[in-house]
This record gives C-alpha cells, structure tokens and sequence, in this order.
C-alpha cells in the first residue's frame, strides 16, 4: 500500500463510490472523506461497475501532506505537535458525498481527519510535510 505506514483492522477496507466526472482522478494513497469518514485509497480509480470508484482504507497510519497552520486563507501559522487532531476541507461531490482534494491541518472548523501520529516529529508553523504520519481515528 503506497503511503501506509501501520495496517487498520482487517475489516477497514471499503469500496467507494467517485464522482461520475471524469476530471476526477483520484490516484493511491489519496486522502478522501466518504460524508465524515477520513480514508486512504489503496488503489486508483476503477471503473469495474460501472461507475468510477477505489478501494478505502479507514484505518492505520499514512504519510499525507500536512500543512502547520489553523486557518486557511489567509493563513494563520500554527505548530502542530505529535497527537494533536488534524482537520480537512476540499471539493465535496454532493452525488457520492465524497470530498476530495483535501487540505490537512490543524484548523478546527474544518472535518476531523485524524491526529498527526504519536511517533511523528512535530510540523513546525507555517511548514508544509509532505510526509507526515497521519493516524486515522480507529472504530469509525
């Protein structure tokens, strides 16, 4: 699995649904909301039944982009310290619910995602990584 840094729960894979537009390419190890659900696609998208759709992991931890800051635009920096909640916001497709192109960070007005993982270093104010350990919340 491109990404994944520890395994969710055997049974954290799901198919989802895509957007019908075929301007939406989603590639493996994206991250995606499915309504509230943060998850990473283990695959690209696939067009098996028809419509498009990837296979979700909604467990384990995953290198993601994270950005250290609390508010978009304009952006107010922000240090986001190991086990500190991560919040997402990008397009949502109403069809599928499915939101994607996501921004991860720390802004709290925004959909809970995760927590940047217990054993990542912190993402210093104002900094992009884009290799951040981003741990998914278990039992969703």
């Amino acid at each position: 699995m491109i990404n994944q840094q520890n395994t969710g729960t055997s049974t954290s894979r799901r198919s989802v649904l895509l957007p019908a537009s075929t301007t939406v390419v989603i590639a493996p190890g994206t991250p995606l909301l499915v309504g509230g659900l943060p998850c990473v696609t283990l695959d690209g998208n696939q067009y098996a039944v028809g419509a498009p759709s990837v296979v979700c992991l909604f467990g384990g931890s995953f290198d993601l982009t994270v950005i250290g800051q609390s508010v978009e635009s304009p952006q107010t920096t922000h240090k986001i310290n190991p086990g500190d909640k991560l919040y997402a916001t990008g397009t949502l497709d109403i069809a599928t619910n499915v939101t994607y192109g996501l921004t991860i960070d720390a802004n709290s007005g925004n959909t809970f995602f995760g927590y940047l993982d217990p054993q990542s270093p912190s993402i210093a104010a104002g900094a992009t990584d884009t290799n951040a350990s981003v741990l998914l919340p278990s039992g969703m």
